[in-house]
C-alpha cells in the first residue's frame, strides 16, 4: 500500500506536460501562402542552418530560451513571461481602452500544443544575389476537454507579441495583428484542410529579402526575433467599464537569430 501510495504521490508532483514536440515533414496549414503557391510548413525541427551571403558566412539558430543542448524547441508558458517582449504591457498599451485581457494561468489538460514544425532557413546562396532567410512554427491545439481545457469554438484566437533582435530593429514590441483594429493574429484559428477541420496556428518569420551587397557587417549579424504567442478567447462580453472580455490561455516562446562565421 506504501509503494502505490508513493507512486501516486510522484505522479501528483510531475508537472503536466501541456507540449508535445509531434515534428512532421512539410504540410499545407491552410493559410495563405506564396501567391498562386499552397501555403506549407517548413517542416521537421531545423535547429540552425549554416549559409553564406556576399561572401561572408552566418548561421541561423533557434534561441535557446535557457535550454540545454544545441537543438532548442519552442517553450510552453502559462502566463507570459519575458520582461524584454513585455507582452501584456504591449497589449495593454495597444488595445487596452477597448478590450480587457483577464489570464488565466495557463490550462486544466495535458498536452494541449502538438507542435508539427519548428524548423529556420535560409535560401539562396553564394552564386545568388537574393537571400531568404527566418523560421517558422506550427502549432495545433487539442484540447483537453476531459480536464477542463477551453473547446475548440470561433471566439477562440491568437494573440503574439514580437520582438525584433539586431543592431537596426525597433526597442519597442509590436502586437503581431497585421495592422487590424484587434489584437489577434491573422494567420490562426479554425480552419479545413483539404477536408479536415483543425485548429492551428502557422507562423513564417522571414524578413525582406536582402540584395545585393550589405550596406555594412551588422546588415544580418546579430538580427533575429522572438515572440510569445498566446491561444485566447474573445468572449463578447463586456465589464463594468464598457471593454470586451478576452481570456488569454497557455501559450508558447519562440525565436531565432543570425550569428556571423568567423574563421
Amino acid at each position: 500500500m506504501l509503494h502505490i501510495t508513493e507512486r501516486l504521490d510522484r505522479r501528483a508532483a510531475t508537472p503536466p506536460v501541456h507540449l508535445v514536440q509531434n515534428y512532421r515533414p512539410s504540410q499545407p496549414h491552410g493559410w495563405p501562402g506564396t501567391p498562386g503557391q499552397t501555403g506549407a510548413t517548413v517542416g521537421g525541427h531545423i535547429a540552425a542552418k549554416d549559409f553564406t551571403h556576399k561572401g561572408k558566412s552566418y548561421r541561423i539558430g533557434l534561441l535557446p530560451f535557457g535550454q540545454p543542448g544545441d537543438s532548442p524547441h519552442p517553450v510552453y508558458l502559462d502566463v507570459p513571461s519575458d520582461p524584454d517582449i513585455a507582452f501584456k504591457q504591449t497589449l495593454a498599451e495597444a488595445f487596452g481602452t477597448h478590450y480587457s485581457f483577464r489570464y488565466t494561468g495557463g490550462f486544466r489538460g495535458r498536452r494541449e500544443f502538438d507542435v508539427q514544425s519548428y524548423s529556420v532557413f535560409a535560401e539562396g546562396g553564394p552564386a545568388s544575389p537574393m537571400l531568404g532567410y527566418g523560421a517558422d512554427l506550427y502549432v495545433v491545439y487539442t484540447p483537453d476537454l476531459r480536464r477542463g481545457d477551453p473547446a475548440v469554438h470561433d471566439t477562440l484566437r491568437w494573440i503574439q507579441v514580437v520582438k525584433r533582435l539586431g543592431p537596426s530593429a525597433s526597442a519597442k514590441s509590436q502586437v503581431d495583428n497585421a495592422g487590424r483594429p484587434n489584437p489577434f493574429y491573422v494567420h490562426g484559428g479554425r480552419i479545413s484542410i483539404f477536408g479536415d477541420r483543425v485548429f492551428n496556428v502557422a507562423y513564417k518569420n522571414a524578413p525582406d529579402r536582402l540584395q545585393g551587397p550589405p550596406p555594412d557587417d551588422s546588415a544580418l549579424a546579430g538580427v533575429g526575433f522572438k515572440a510569445e504567442l498566446f491561444l485566447a478567447q474573445d468572449t463578447g462580453r463586456k465589464n463594468a467599464a464598457g471593454k470586451t472580455v478576452v481570456n488569454v490561455f497557455g501559450g508558447i516562446k519562440h525565436g531565432w537569430q543570425v550569428q556571423e562565421q568567423r574563421p
